[in-house]
């Protein structure tokens, strides 16, 4: 078995539940000290630690920080010359860029700002990109995180399902987790107030402040393309900037109010120039995720993901979230050697659990493997069907997946989970060497390109041109200028 990369799923697990099991004790009363109306329970320095303390746990949860000096210089500079016209310009603050290609960005309190891969690589120029952190730090500036604190609304997860599945009550804790793994919405008046702040923050930093309303609507077109990649008529907002800043028409109609006619730089060039070469989609050590194909190189498995499922693919475990709160996780544990797989899974269920039925052997594309199944109810009385599947991965260790579908929704899903179940195979070492991660290839127009001719050197399986032309702000039909620098996405 070779060696998993840096924070591989075989380990992860539990650092990912120390991240998502966020305890907050709160006391204490505040005001904001940027003039924010919000209520809050927690005082200014004691959000400040709180901060301090769940930045990491956060970005471990999030799929960890993404090492990129230059980009981390870059956008650390956009932070700081925002921050620098801010009510809080003498207090300290950390940008954090996040290895997630989901499109989001979130806020702590003591000035922690974090926007991941997905959002970097989606802002058309730097005045976009800036719009976001400057919203960010409008909620910083706003006290919004630490009321948000006071509420409990950063996840808190319960108990699991089959807790004791090969030793680990994470696997099911997180697949009853769902959406709560990542931040809830703020209120209607909070995003508005931190519109109001970033929007003002954009225009005394020089940027022009429409560029808050048209990332907004860059992201609305994202959304559509993602829905269209799984066959759905409504976007899947659930783990986008939208699930934590909800859209509505009227922010956006606000938002346009709000910037005023005013004008200021985008900054086309040095956005592109920072980008060109950023990982797009999955990185190499969290397994390369390409349409619905995923292929991991170093613990040398693939996969075809199921239809209509949402992945969320980081270093500890791959949790896939289906049609009407079907899930699945998947990820490695131990397991004792010499062993029957029938056997190990026969003695996984928890205590106060029913025992898994119907335990059987079965082959998967050659490999040794074992699947069973039970009838449990979560926290809302709803019955789930839960379906353990191990594959023997060497004399030591195991691969396992986790199948949590609510009954009445097993009939909708159940042909695409099996054929997803019976996908698993081994990659040769050949294949393992072959895979790439996909990046963003800055290029410039050439007199005799066309989008046609640009988008058969995108890598992307599918809908290559919507996502070519949505990466480059192009409406259909039309083509791109000689000498534009535009993006493609490549091996």
């Amino acid at each position: 078995m070779p060696r998993p990369a840096r924070r591989g799923l075989k380990h992860g697990m539990r650092r990912l539940m120390g991240a998502a099991a966020i305890g907050l004790a709160v006391a204490g009363c505040a005001g904001s000290p940027a003039g924010g109306q919000g209520f809050s329970l927690v005082g200014d320095e004691q959000a400040a630690r709180m901060g301090a303390e769940e930045h990491p746990k956060l970005v471990e949860a999030f799929g960890g920080e993404y090492k990129d000096e230059k980009l981390q210089r870059y956008v650390e500079d956009i932070g700081f010359r925002l921050m620098s016209v801010t009510e809080m310009a003498d207090q300290p603050f950390t940008f954090t860029i996040i290895d997630s290609p989901i499109v989001n960005a979130f806020a702590l309190p003591g000035g922690y700002v974090h926007v991941t891969r997905g959002l970097i690589s989606l802002a058309r120029d730097e005045a976009e990109l800036a719009g976001v952190i400057a919203h960010e730090i409008g909620h910083v500036t706003g006290r919004h995180s630490a009321q948000r604190m006071t509420s409990g609304m950063i996840a808190q997860v319960g108990a699991g399902l089959l807790g004791a599945v090969l030793g680990s009550e994470v696997v099911s804790q997180i697949a009853n987790m769902g959406a709560q793994v990542y931040l809830q919405s703020y209120s209607r008046d909070q995003e508005f107030e931190a519109d109001e702040r970033g929007t003002r923050y954009l225009q005394a930093a020089g940027y022009d402040p429409g560029a808050m309303a048209s990332f907004l609507q860059r992201l609305n077109d994202y959304s559509a393309y993602e829905a269209a990649l799984r066959g759905q008529d409504n976007p899947a907002e659930q783990f986008n900037l939208m699930a934590s800043h909800p859209r509505t028409p009227e922010r956006v109609e606000r938002a346009v109010q709000l910037a005023g006619g005013a004008t200021g730089v985008r900054n086309i060039d040095p956005q592109l120039n920072a980008i060109d070469g950023m990982i797009y989609g999955s990185s190499l050590s969290q397994g390369v995720l390409n349409g619905r194909s995923f292929r991991h190189p170093d613990l040398r498995f693939a996969f075809e993901a199921p239809e209509d499922y949402v992945i969320i693919n980081s270093d500890e475990a791959i949790t896939g979230y289906g049609p009407d709160g079907a899930r699945f996780v998947f990820d490695m544990g131990a397991a004792p050697k010499g062993m029957a797989l029938t056997t190990i899974l026969s003695r996984s269920a928890a205590e106060g659990q029913p025992p898994l039925q119907n335990v059987e052997r079965i082959t998967i594309n050659g490999l040794d493997a074992a699947t069973g199944h039970a009838r449990v109810r979560d926290r809302g009385g709803a019955t789930l069907e839960v379906r353990p599947v191990i594959i023997r991965a060497d004399d030591k260790s195991v691969y396992r997946l986790q199948l949590i579908t609510p009954v009445n929704v097993l009939p909708k899903v159940e042909d695409s989970l099996r054929r997803f179940t019976y996908s698993f195979r081994r990659l040769t070492e050949a294949e393992a060497r072959a895979v790439k991660p996909l990046r963003i290839d800055i290029v410039t127009v050439g007199r005799n390109d066309t989008t046609a001719s640009l988008v058969k050197r995108m890598a992307v399986n599918e809908r290559p041109e919507d996502l070519f032309r949505l990466l480059n702000g192009l409406e259909p039909g039309q083509n791109p200028q000689t000498g534009q620098k535009v993006r493609i996405v490549t091996e």
